[in-house]
């Protein structure tokens, strides 16, 4: 889902080094190295924004609260992260990764911090260095590294190569999506309590995000439906009650996960029942092996003759984990087939002027047998 994305960040940004200690890093550190090792890559460079930044996090553990942030990290010796944020900042921004040189990235040379670290590559051969999340990287930006660079340095895309964050989630990982999802249980909980008690959407949305920034959640995504399903929008701040059913999209993230679910509330519909029976089928389909485009077709069958809801954009779900979306859509030209112990959002709806508006989610990890439902949409009435 497309989600409006907040312009101040808040929420309990920590390293939880009781759940991710350092050696879980370093074992994301190996499946990198081997990637160096066999693209001739003597570092690698990632970039990370306040939008995006799984790849940053995932293997540093640091989330940019304001711009953006890069993390060098060499093949041997030590790494460095740069983030634009002002000196004063310093002290908590260390206390959020395992990586000890952490420098600002602020005021009108700091591409000068670059050239030191660049400097360890001595010699006069060409460095290959490989990058991650740089397709997302400022024009401005990209030409500033590039003049920390020089010309002795050759930058290789290394996002082709090399999937991160690992579509397999390690044990530790499955740990804070559990998490997610139990704070996401909680702020659905009180988003059904607060629309049986108001019938205002917008006011069942804004008490479910201050539940879930009560239980240290670092982000919060809402959507929610005005016009009885037909259509999702942001928050508008109308407050305005309506009758019909309630229907919206939560997403929240803990500890740098994210968890999210479709809700539809109020009267038992065509809709609804059949998205209900399509979901069912979804899950009981999902395996490991199972090929997406599979997928899709089934929820097709079972939702016919009525079409997806077009919230959805063609899609019955995708991964999930330190993106709301990692990897591709599950849509009809997917060639994706479903991994054990990948974690998963999987999504059905339809929206019909006579049969009615629905739209349901459910999580779920993959085991070596079937999947595991780690949270599902409420109950309707």
């Amino acid at each position: 889902m497309l989600t409006m994305q907040p312009s101040v960040t808040l929420g309990s940004y920590v390293w939880a080094q009781d759940r991710l200690p350092y050696d879980e890093y370093t074992l994301r550190l190996d499946e990198l190295h081997a990637a160096m090792d066999r693209n001739g890559w003597q570092g690698v460079v990632v970039y990370g924004d306040v939008r995006e930044h799984a790849q940053l996090a995932f293997l540093t553990n640091y989330i940019p609260r304001v711009r953006w942030a890069m993390a060098l990290l060499p093949r041997k010796g030590d790494a460095r992260l740069i983030g634009a944020m002002s000196a004063r900042d310093l002290p908590a921004m260390r206390g959020l990764t395992w990586i000890a040189d952490v420098q600002s990235g602020m005021g009108p040379e700091w591409d000068k911090t670059f050239a030191p670290w660049f400097a360890r590559f001595g010699g006069d051969q060409v460095v290959k260095l490989g990058t991650l999340g740089f397709d997302i990287v400022a024009p401005a930006l990209y030409q500033a590294a590039l003049r920390g660079l020089g010309e002795r340095f050759r930058l290789e895309r290394a996002d082709d190569v090399l999937a991160l964050p690992s579509a397999r989630k390690r044990p530790r990982e499955v740990t804070m999506i559990r998490a997610a999802c139990k704070v996401l249980d909680a702020a659905a909980r009180e988003l059904v309590a607060s629309w049986r008690r108001s019938h205002a959407p917008e006011t069942a949305v804004l008490d479910a995000e201050h539940a879930a920034r009560s239980l240290a959640a670092q982000d919060v995504r809402t959507l929610v439906s005005l016009d009885g399903g037909r259509t999702l929008v942001p928050f508008q701040g109308r407050f305005e009650e309506r009758a019909g059913p309630l229907i919206g999209y939560l997403a929240v993230k803990v500890t740098g996960y994210w968890s999210d679910m479709f809700v539809t509330l109020g009267p038992v519909t065509p809709a609804s029942r059949q998205c209900a029976a399509a979901l069912d089928a979804l899950i009981a389909a999902a395996r490991p092996g199972a090929r997406v485009a599979a997928l899709h077709a089934g929820v097709l069958a079972a939702l016919a003759p009525y079409r997806l809801h077009g919230a959805l954009s063609g899609s019955v779900g995708h991964a999930i984990g330190y993106s709301l979306h990692e990897g591709a859509e599950f849509d009809a030209a997917s060639r994706v087939t479903m991994l054990a112990d990948g974690v998963y959002t999987l999504q059905v709806g339809m929206s019909d002027a006579g049969a009615g508006h629905a739209l349901l989610s459910a999580m779920v990890r993959l085991t070596p047998n079937g999947s595991e439902v780690l949270l599902r949409s409420p109950a309707g009435e």
